[in-house]
């Protein structure tokens, strides 16, 4: 090949490379700007205050996205994505600022922000929460507006003794408006040892907060009556008693269920109470329903005593019939 022909040939090669990277230069600026083609369209999904957009798009940046949905940003609004490029499937959730009001020893300044709790304002704020935090509860939800008040504040921990308070087990009493409760029994409180942390400022106590707890006794739960079903652990009725001796009956003090009669032991209408059934009769006591009797029909209820001068003592009387679920 003669040497003129070779330099041509190189040159054309030469313009042809140089000519493929000016194209490959202007893709590359026109994919940056959001222009570029690609090998397929992108569903997108942008989430806004408004609701929810969704496009189909050959854009390679999310802010062309936005852009093309019309979705402005201000100053302090932020917005975040699925994936780091615009893919098939990406969604786009715009956080939208909202102005507070940051308050300390007196001065305060507004601030706008995409923080969704106090504490994330405060942090956001630049405050050291080892040294200062706010007065609200740092994980209430930020509304437009609000105000938080930050204080420096210290840590003190110790240990004491408390009363716990009386807890009540309910039973059902229709004859009760929905919002009534009737004390049958009292009960008695607990006692805990807890280890505290004490927040203060200013030398007063801000916030308490339990480390840990430890039930030294549980005390006694009480007795109640109510009207709202809810939570109840049985119902309540009220009956006509009788008592009754072991020896009663056939005199061999077994009961109808198999068990032996004693005190404790309460004779029902199966329809009405179901045999197994515990029962509480205030001034006797925790029983089960384990027997029957031919006179025990409906609503009546005949209670064991030890001793015959207990069954004549306690005669016949209507008294109330706590029964468990």
């Amino acid at each position: 090949m003669k040497t003129s022909t070779l330099i041509k040939a190189k040159r054309t090669i030469a313009g042809s490379l140089l000519l493929i990277a000016a194209f490959s230069q202007t893709d590359m600026a026109l994919a940056a700007f959001g222009f570029g083609n690609t090998d397929e369209a992108k569903v997108v999904t942008v989430y806004d205050e408004k609701g929810k957009q969704v496009i189909t798009t050959n854009a390679t940046s999310f802010k062309r996205v936005l852009s093309d949905l019309d979705v402005s940003l201000n100053s302090y609004d932020k917005y975040w994505t699925s994936t780091d490029e615009v893919s098939n499937g990406s969604m786009v959730v715009v956080e939208r600022a909202v102005p507070v009001t940051i308050i300390e020893d007196g001065k305060s300044k507004v601030v706008y922000t995409t923080q969704q709790t106090v504490q994330g304002v405060v942090d956001d704020a630049g405050y050291n929460w080892k040294k200062m935090m706010p007065m609200e509860d740092g994980m209430t939800k930020v509304k437009s507006g609000m105000q938080i008040h930050v204080v420096p504040y210290t840590v003190k921990r110790l240990k004491r003794t408390e009363t716990m308070p009386v807890t009540y087990r309910k039973w059902y009493d229709g004859g009760l408006s929905s919002d009534a409760t009737v004390v049958v029994q009292e009960g008695t409180p607990g006692k805990r040892e807890v280890e505290v942390e004490e927040i203060l400022s200013g030398g007063k106590v801000i916030k308490t907060n339990i480390i840990r707890s430890n039930v030294i006794s549980r005390g006694t739960p009480g007795m109640a009556k109510t009207g709202n079903p809810e939570g109840a652990v049985g119902w309540v009725t009220t009956m006509h008693a009788s008592a009754y001796h072991p020896s009663d009956g056939d005199g061999y003090g077994i009961t109808a269920t198999g068990t032996k009669a004693g005190h404790g032991t309460v004779a029902v209408d199966p329809s009405v109470i179901p045999l197994g059934s515990k029962v509480f009769i205030p001034n006797y006591g925790e029983a089960v329903a384990a027997d029957t009797g031919g006179a025990i029909v409906g609503n009546r209820i005949d209670l064991c005593m030890d001793t015959f001068q207990e069954c004549y003592s306690f005669g016949r009387r209507d008294v109330e019939v706590f029964v468990n679920y």
